[in-house]
């Protein structure tokens, strides 16, 4: 007989609220703000300023109604603390692991980041997939949870919970995987221990991100899921939720995938003839992208865009990471382009031209990155923790 789950109350748990406290004791002054979320159970220390605070959490509480709605049935029973990190204390807190840039750690019930974009959405579903996890008492496969905490880096919402699961640089990788014969067959993965599926970690999280797109273009995501965990004491792997689901055997069902992501086109990720060239250099900020180097002569330059200035959003959409700023502008087609920056603490909007002749008329200030691969090419996940490794830009 399937698990019964229902929504559970919030347990007293004093974990998240303690080390708030031992937060604020741990860096005195105004740095960072500390903020609750009674609804949605959060409970913060944050370095953002209140705009970016704000944009953050009604993010977080959207991706927490959706995943309550359509997959882990309700958000954790306790409250989970989210520090949002400046870089150097990320670099001090991760100093073993110079290229993490954030983690979820469960029985602490605590997420540290420095990237409030793709890595804070990966490690806010490891933790509702986590407090599912443990109110059926159930430890899912590791496919299963970095599948699905990948598949949640970068989406759009609609009001009414829809979703839409945005390829990324991943797909480009599943594509590479797909095309390739002597790939691990899906059979294989789903079998595997989480310390074979780490060490092959770089080239399984695409994969795995894909066939759970593929579930989610189908219409069987959620589906799928509830099968996995009907039938979980009968196979923990997911294969037999995958033939129960699609009617197919595990092997028909890659097939299919696999024309599926190949038919697809790859995304397009870097700045290529034709493209309109902002002129910048970035580097990752706390809730945006920081330009290191304006290239002369550049759109950016005449718009007024100096070293130090930091994005946080384009037409209006924020961008909260070096991947998802290149993904936003690696194929500029438009003549003009609107950004938000914030410079010396202040929030300004600039609108871009395109034009070598023209003149940008600011209204703050803004940018554009010009980089080779994205963060997710060369990243790697080992031992629980997201790693993004700097990348070279090019101008």
């Amino acid at each position: 007989m399937p698990p019964v789950v229902t929504a559970p109350k919030p347990r007293n748990d004093p974990r998240a609220r303690r080390q708030q406290d031992e937060w604020r004791r741990d860096h005195p002054g105004d740095t960072y703000h500390y903020s609750i979320d009674e609804v949605h159970r959060m409970v913060f220390a944050s370095c953002l300023d209140d705009a970016s605070q704000a944009d953050m959490q009604k993010m977080l509480a959207a991706q927490i109604d959706q995943q309550a709605a359509t997959l882990f049935e309700a958000p954790p029973d306790t409250e989970i603390f989210v520090a949002v990190a400046t870089p150097a204390d990320i670099k001090k807190i991760f100093a073993d692991s110079p290229t993490s840039a954030g983690m979820y750690e469960h029985p602490r019930r605590r997420i540290v980041t420095g990237d409030i974009g793709t890595v804070l959405r990966h490690e806010y579903t490891h933790a509702m997939h986590f407090g599912h996890m443990e109110r059926l008492g159930q430890p899912h496969v590791m496919w299963v949870q970095e599948g699905l905490a990948s598949l949640y880096e970068v989406y759009e919402l609609a009001p009414d919970t829809s979703i839409r699961f945005v390829p990324t640089e991943r797909h480009n990788q599943a594509r590479k995987a797909a095309a390739n014969k002597r790939a691990l067959s899906l059979a294989q993965v789903v079998t595997m221990n989480p310390d074979e599926f780490m060490a092959k970690s770089q080239s399984l999280y695409p994969v795995v991100r894909s066939v759970f797109e593929y579930m989610a273009d189908q219409g069987k995501l959620r589906a799928w899921y509830k099968r996995y965990v009907d039938t979980f004491a009968q196979d923990r792997t997911g294969r037999r939720a995958i033939e129960d689901i699609f009617g197919a055997t595990i092997d028909e069902f890659e097939t299919s995938w696999r024309a599926w992501v190949l038919a697809r086109p790859a995304v397009d990720v870097a700045v290529g003839r034709g493209d309109r060239n902002v002129g910048v250099d970035i580097k990752a900020a706390t809730d945006g992208v920081e330009v290191t180097r304006v290239a002369r002569g550049s759109a950016a330059q005449r718009a007024g865009i100096v070293a130090g200035d930091v994005i946080v959003a384009i037409d209006g959409t924020p961008v909260r990471s070096p991947r998802e700023w290149t993904e936003a502008t690696a194929a500029i087609r438009v003549p003009e382009l609107a950004i938000t920056i914030r410079r010396s603490g202040k929030r300004s909007e600039i609108t871009l031209i395109f034009d070598a002749q023209a003149n940008a008329k600011p209204r703050g200030a803004g940018e554009h990155v010009l980089v080779t691969p994205t963060e997710f090419q060369r990243a790697e996940i080992r031992g629980g923790f997201l790693y993004k490794v700097q990348f070279a830009s090019e101008s």
